[in-house]
């Protein structure tokens, strides 16, 4: 009886994955348009949907069916279509159950995106640009199979960090009516193919560089020469170990927003507040290192400034400016927890602040706030009356559990 049981598992696991594999040549719904498989992509692309995105391709068999039993029997297609009976690997590769890069690239398109500051939840699709795609020698006779096959570019808006990025999409077929594939290669901010295919240019040739220089501590580029390149002493000479005040200013400029959260809480459960988030990159080194923000709670009418630093430890502090109280806060599934502390007499709140959504607009009038210096200030007026210490707060809490106890009891 053991043995059955032993052979019986491996037959079930195979059921298994021949069925998932049966379900995957269900495609649902397929596109019946350029336009339809176009905004399908963005789709899968702005949900991060691997699942969807896999169904949009031509599975192997059905291709092959197409190849071994197709309706032109004439000595010219016959001929075309014995080519890629030789070479079903041409077949395969249009099928992400076997060509794992389609997925693959997918996946790092996604990635490369985050890191180039896209929010994926809030892209649109912009326009697109194809064009028809060529016959390699081992398709030969495909074209009986797909009469019409494209690759391009496609431009996609990112509503909320207020850019435009290019994807190179290529493998965009018409099957029996119906469109299939779109395997996206590349992304990078650019809003025309022209300054696409210059960013593209100026990436391969760093990606043969670094092939052949690989970046070693030591091979680190001296930043106080390169900075101090242009510095001059009083002779005109060039002045080593200093920077200008226009050199200084540039370095403090060359900084990029590439992110924008807002949150929406309470202090203590009870001072509704709002507080924007803003992401920089430094272009210097192309990481997010900077940040700033605003806040306003209470009855203030103004949002206030904060200077906003983020520890190694994860830990966020964020003080007004003018300094009246401190922020320390912890961002855990896109909310914040911590606490607000007077920065005079150590009286706080305990904060509890959530991601939410944020209209476009008054982005902008954030914004327009920060880059213009239009914020308000923390004064000891504006903050709310009922400030206690950590001391005053725990004995409330400890009166109240006494008197639910009391109540409980009676």
């Amino acid at each position: 009886m053991r043995y059955f049981f032993v052979l019986l598992l491996p037959c079930l696991l195979l059921a298994g994955v021949h069925n998932a594999y049966g379900r995957k040549h269900k495609h649902r719904g397929e596109p019946k348009t350029e336009v339809d498989l176009m905004n399908s992509v963005v789709d899968c692309l702005s949900h991060k949907d691997t699942v969807s995105y896999f169904y949009l391709f031509p599975p192997f068999d059905t291709l092959w069916r197409m190849v071994t039993h197709n309706s032109d029997h004439s000595p010219e297609a016959e001929k075309q279509l014995s080519n890629l009976r030789e070479h079903p690997q041409a077949l395969i590769d249009f099928d992400p159950f076997y060509n794992h890069q389609i997925l693959g690239r997918f996946c790092a398109v996604l990635t490369k995106g985050e890191d180039s500051g896209v929010h994926w939840n809030s892209i649109v699709i912009q326009r697109y640009e194809l064009q028809k795609q060529n016959l390699t020698q081992n398709l030969a006779g495909y074209d009986r199979i797909a009469p019409e096959r494209f690759k391009g570019f496609l431009f996609i808006r990112d509503l909320l960090g207020r850019h435009t990025f290019c994807i190179t999409i290529t493998e965009i077929q018409k099957i029996s009516g119906n469109y299939y594939g779109g395997q996206v290669i590349n992304i990078l901010e650019a809003s025309s193919i022209d300054q696409f295919l210059a960013k593209e240019d100026q990436e391969n040739k760093y990606f043969e560089w670094l092939a052949t220089h690989p970046i070693t501590d030591t091979a680190k580029p001296d930043s106080a020469k390169t900075a101090n390149a242009d510095s001059l002493d009083e002779d005109g000479e060039k002045k080593k170990g200093s920077l200008s005040a226009n050199d200084e200013e540039n370095a403090k400029n060359r900084k990029e927003v590439v992110d924008r959260k807002y949150y929406e809480g309470k202090f203590d459960d009870e001072i509704p507040v709002e507080l924007y988030v803003r992401y920089m990159k430094d272009l210097r080194t192309g990481k997010i290192s900077m940040y700033d923000g605003l806040y306003k709670f209470g009855d203030q009418k103004d949002f206030v400034k904060l200077d906003i630093a983020l520890a190694a430890t994860g830990k966020w502090t964020m003080e007004d400016d003018p300094p009246v109280g401190t922020l320390e806060l912890v961002l855990k599934n896109r909310a914040y927890t911590g606490t607000w502390t007077n920065n005079e007499n150590g009286a706080g709140y305990d904060v509890v602040l959530k991601q939410a959504d944020i209209p476009e607009k008054k982005i902008e009038a954030l914004d327009n706030i920060l880059d213009k210096g239009l914020s308000g200030s923390a004064s000891e007026e504006s903050l709310p009356e009922r400030q206690k210490t950590p001391e005053q707060k725990r004995e409330e809490k400890e009166k109240k559990m006494n008197e639910d106890r009391g109540n409980d009891n009676n």
